[in-house]
């Protein structure tokens, strides 16, 4: 059924592209504005609530950096993320892209007692790389690619990147999470605009980007951009009766 529900939003979703109601966002047609992309350190607050907004937790930190290098003479961007509990380092990620698609090259994440998993993007396959020791994943089959993907674990540095014009543009960006390696569009809508309140000193316009699920019809995550740079100021997501928020650290 899932499969079935996937098939009609994409079908329907690709006759509201003909109408020119929507943009298709991949690693190979050139939408993303990456002359915005630059080398930069972000921490943001991750925690729960209930629906009554009554915090679960005491909360996550993200440390989340963006750094341009080279890799065999071509010029890529490396994204670093350290997830950290309490005074544990949960999840240590590394991915490298290429700086002028961000079309994914390496991925590598060290979840410390679950393991390491480490994979290369090499033409349209994503393949278990041999390269990095104890990787937990090396006899999982190849990963046919099947369309031009970003890696979604990137996408609070992606989400800067959209052509954001107007109030009802939609967005049909080709994430992939290695963890959950199923290539496919994913569905995104700017739904208004808000003041958010930074410090006493300081409000900031945003774009209000609503990311929806086919297939969770209750679920959903708003984005809040920032209108003038672009950056991921807090994120509000629902799923299970329950609210998980990003709030972007100054």
């Amino acid at each position: 059924m899932k499969h079935i529900i996937f098939l009609f939003l994409v079908l329907l979703l690709s006759n509201m592209k003909s109408l020119g109601q929507i943009d298709t966002i991949t690693a190979t047609n050139s939408k993303l504005n990456l002359k915005r992309l630059q080398e930069d350190k972000a921490t943001y607050l991750v925690y729960f609530t209930d629906s009554n907004f009554v915090r679960k937790g005491v909360g996550d930190i993200w440390e989340r950096n963006t750094h341009f290098s080279t890799l065999n003479h071509k010029p890529v961007v490396e994204f670093g993320w350290k997830w950290i509990n309490k005074d544990t380092v949960i999840a240590n990620v590394i991915n490298i892209c290429e700086r002028a698609t961000l079309k994914p090259i390496f991925h590598k994440a060290n979840y410390g007692k679950r393991g390491i998993i480490a994979y290369d993007f090499v033409g349209k396959e994503m393949i278990a790389s041999d390269t990095v020791a104890n990787n937990k994943v090396l006899k999982n089959p190849k990963i046919t690619l099947n369309i031009p993907i970003l890696n979604w674990e990137l996408d609070l540095e992606t989400y800067p990147l959209l052509p954001i014009k107007k109030i009802g543009q939609q967005f049909l960006i080709s994430f992939m999470d290695a963890n959950s390696p199923i290539p496919a569009y994913h569905l995104y809508e700017v739904i208004g605009k808000e003041v958010i309140t930074v410090n006493i000193d300081t409000k900031t316009n945003c774009w209000i980007l609503k990311h929806t699920d086919a297939t969770h019809p209750h679920y959903y995550a708003l984005f809040y951009l920032s209108e003038k740079s672009g950056e991921v100021i807090k994120m509000k997501e629902y799923f299970q009766g329950m609210y998980r928020f990003k709030v972007k650290l100054y």
